[in-house]
């Protein structure tokens, strides 16, 4: 009796084998970058986003107020509490405008329930953006811890330029943390020029650690260019007196009309042929 024929059945060989690995390797290279550089566009377009609505919200305030633009705060964490008590206060003044509670109510509704305030970690939120790496692991706390150890606590992604009212109070010989006198549009001679609010930095070490701004703190609720972000692409965004946004590289921002991005340097002026921090009189450290 003869024994049924045995069929051959094709399949790889090790060095197949070995070969279609090494291509699904490269393919896997290649696709990795690209989804990598896709999220961080995504993120990009949406922090844009969000500081455009703050920009136009500046805008909106304004035409109701006097032409006047809503008041930075005092900076640093101590006078937060202060802050928050007036209306005139940025993040209370335009959050109605943005679809948004006044951040003093979010802050105490937060402290009531014992949580941190709701932009914290809510990456669809107009105050957040979803490329932020914050570089604590709760906002900036300030005042005293409540029943169950949670203080109050603020944390933004976008603030208010703070060098807007800085001539203009110290010619009336006014604080520079007053809100007696705020900056007008009719102070703005270059509105498309004229920065009013500001993509913060989240973390230090989105610089490198020889930057000039990167010992800068971070608990801020108005900035200048010296706590700019780079998060985006080595830059990030501004919004203008005139309601448009732009992305600059932290670079070009951060460079005074003198070339120097050294604060220390004498006579800097970084009121630039491109960007005006202070559109009353010079911008200095």
């Amino acid at each position: 009796m003869r024994s049924p024929r045995r069929t051959s059945v094709a399949g790889f060989t090790l060095v197949e084998l070995l070969v279609v690995i090494g291509v699904i390797v490269v393919l896997v290279g290649l696709l990795i970058p690209a989804t990598g550089m896709i999220r961080a566009q995504m993120f990009a377009t949406k922090s844009q986003s969000n500081i455009r609505q703050w920009g136009f919200a500046i805008v909106q305030w304004g035409n109701s107020h006097k032409e006047q633009i809503p008041w930075e705060g005092a900076k640093d964490t101590p006078p937060m509490a202060t802050n928050l008590m007036r209306d005139v206060f940025w993040p209370n003044a335009l959050a109605p405008l943005v679809g948004e509670r006044p951040y003093s109510q979010m802050v105490e509704d937060a402290f009531a329930q014992q949580v941190h305030v709701a932009n914290w970690d809510n990456h669809n939120s107009v105050w957040t953006d979803p490329a932020a790496r914050p570089m604590n692991a709760e906002p900036w706390p300030f005042g005293g811890a409540g029943k169950q150890g949670i203080p109050r606590g603020f944390w933004f992604c976008y603030v208010m330029n703070i060098r807007l009212n800085q001539t203009l109070l110290m010619n009336a010989g006014l604080p520079g943390d007053s809100f007696q006198q705020l900056v007008r549009q009719s102070h703005i001679a270059a509105p498309d020029r004229t920065v009013v609010m500001v993509e913060m930095r989240a973390n230090p070490a989105e610089l490198p650690p020889d930057d000039p701004g990167f010992t800068r703190n971070l608990d801020r609720a108005a900035c200048s260019w010296k706590r700019f972000t780079a998060r985006h692409f080595k830059g990030g965004h501004l919004s203008f007196a005139d309601g448009h946004v732009a992305w600059f590289l932290n670079e070009q921002a951060t460079t005074n009309s003198q070339g120097s991005r050294v604060p220390t340097d004498p006579g800097g002026n970084w009121n630039t042929n491109k960007l005006i921090w202070d559109p009353v009189g010079p911008a200095n450290n």
